[in-house]
C-alpha cells in the first residue's frame, strides 16, 4: 500500500495553494472535511462488501478502504499543521460531523435499516467520489501542481489526487451491482452530496476569509471570477463534473486517468 508519511514538521501557511488566497481557504475547508467524509465512504461501501463475489472487485474494495484510511490520516496531520495559521475550527468540525455522522447516519442505519437507504448512502458516496476525482484530474493538468510551493503539501495532494482517480469507479460499480444505480437514486445521491458539500465549503471558507487578517480583499472579485470560470478552477471543475454525472449513460470510466497520475503512482510503487 502506498503511504504518505509527511509529518509537516513546519506549520503550513494559510495561503499555500498558488497565488489565490480564496482557493487556499476552499482547500483548507475541504481538507477539514476529508477524514470524516472518507470514513463515511468506507462505511457505505463496506456495507455491501459481503455481496461482492468477483475476486477483482473484492480486491478493489480492500484497496479502496486502505487508501481512504491513509488519506484520512494524512489530512489529519495536514490539518494540525495548518491550524496554527487558520485558527481554531472546532465549531465547524462539530457542525460538520455531529448532525450528520453522529446523529443522522446511525439513526438511519440502525433504526430504519431499509435497503434503499443503504443504497442511497452509497449513491451519495459515488457522487462525492466523482467530485473528488474531478478535482484530482484538474490537479494533474499542466502547471497546477507546481503552484503548490511547499514540497510536502504538493506530495500530499499529488498522492491523494492520483489515488482518487485510481478508485473513482468503485462506489459507482458497487451501487450498480446491488441494484441501486437507477437514475432517480443516482440523481438524489448527487443532489445531496453536491448540495451538502457546497454548503459546508461555503460556510467554512467564508469564516476563514473573514478572520484572515492578511486576506487581499482588493483582489476578491477577481478571485471569485477565477474560482468559477478559470480553466481547472475548483468551481468550474465542480459544475462540469456535476453536469457530466447527470448524463443517462454516465460511467466514471469514461474519464480516463491522467497519464501523469499513472506515472506518479508507478513512481511511488517503485
Amino acid at each position: 500500500m502506498r503511504k504518505n508519511k509527511d509529518t509537516f514538521a513546519e506549520p503550513v501557511p494559510a495561503h499555500w495553494a498558488g497565488k489565490d488566497a480564496l482557493q487556499s481557504h476552499v482547500l483548507n475547508t475541504l481538507s477539514l472535511m476529508f477524514p470524516d467524509g472518507e470514513s463515511f465512504f468506507i462505511r457505505s461501501v463496506k456495507h455491501f462488501a459481503d455481496r461482492v463475489t468477483d475476486p477483482k472487485m473484492q480486491a478493489d474494495i480492500k484497496a479502496f478502504v486502505g487508501q481512504e484510511m491513509q488519506h484520512s490520516m494524512a489530512h489529519e496531520r495536514f490539518n494540525k499543521a495548518v491550524a496554527e495559521n487558520v485558527g481554531n475550527m472546532d465549531w465547524f468540525m462539530w457542525l460538520f460531523t455531529v448532525p450528520t455522522f453522529e446523529w443522522l447516519e446511525p439513526f438511519v442505519r440502525k433504526n430504519l435499516g431499509f435497503e434503499f437507504l443503504h443504497q442511497w448512502a452509497l449513491s451519495v458516496t459515488a457522487a462525492a467520489e466523482n467530485m473528488t476525482a474531478g478535482f484530482a484530474q484538474s490537479l494533474f493538468q499542466p502547471g497546477e501542481l507546481e503552484k503548490i510551493k511547499r514540497a510536502d503539501v504538493r506530495e500530499l495532494y499529488a498522492w491523494h489526487a492520483a489515488e482518487e482517480m485510481e478508485h473513482r469507479d468503485l462506489a459507482f460499480d458497487v451501487l450498480e451491482l446491488v441494484g441501486g444505480n437507477n437514475y432517480a437514486m443516482r440523481m438524489s445521491g448527487m443532489a445531496f452530496a453536491y448540495g451538502i458539500i457546497t454548503a459546508y465549503v461555503a460556510l467554512g471558507t467564508s469564516y476563514l476569509v473573514l478572520k484572515d487578517k492578511e486576506f487581499p480583499w482588493a483582489t476578491l472579485p477577481q478571485q471569485l471570477v477565477d474560482l468559477f470560470t478559470k480553466e481547472n478552477s475548483l468551481g468550474r471543475v465542480f459544475f462540469e463534473g456535476m453536469v457530466d454525472y447527470m448524463r443517462l449513460n454516465f460511467h466514471p470510466s469514461q474519464q480516463p486517468m491522467h497519464p501523469d497520475a499513472l506515472a506518479y503512482l508507478e513512481k511511488m510503487a517503485s
